[in-house]
């Protein structure tokens, strides 16, 4: 079930904001459906409630995070972009081997707004290689 569904111009007239559960049983086909075929971009800014616990939010960002590009590997073009916020810490590695396997370039990116001591980032995926077909419903 799409929760909303923004056609405002505060992103681009031209643009299909949607606002769902992600990791609701037919998210990707939803999806596919309402932008009429795969996505050129997919970005999450999920995050789990910190607890304080930084191994913890770690591991659970990072879940949500992996969720999130399942998604994306099933709804992305060839050439599409994923962006997704992980918290710094020790399995960012084997999703850099996931990353750099199936996308052409994958960068860190602190925004400015960032604080400098918060452990909060962006990973950026660009250059989607298809590895599987994706989940049709």
């Amino acid at each position: 079930e799409i929760v909303s569904r923004d056609w405002s111009s505060d992103v681009c007239s031209s643009d299909l904001v949607l606002q769902l559960d992600m990791l609701a049983a037919g998210a990707p086909e939803t999806i596919r459906e309402a932008l009429g075929g795969e996505a050129d971009l997919v970005m999450t800014d999920m995050a789990a409630p910190t607890t304080g616990h930084r191994a913890t939010d770690h591991i659970r960002t990072t879940a949500l995070f992996e969720s999130a590009l399942e998604v994306a590997e099933d709804v992305l073009k060839e050439g599409g972009t994923f962006v997704g916020k992980l918290f710094q810490g020790g399995a960012a590695q084997d999703l850099l081997t996931r990353l750099r396997k199936d996308f052409r370039e994958v960068r860190h990116v602190k925004p400015p707004a960032s604080r400098k001591e918060s452990v909060e980032l962006y990973l950026v995926a660009q250059g989607y290689r298809r590895q599987k077909e994706p989940i049709r419903g």
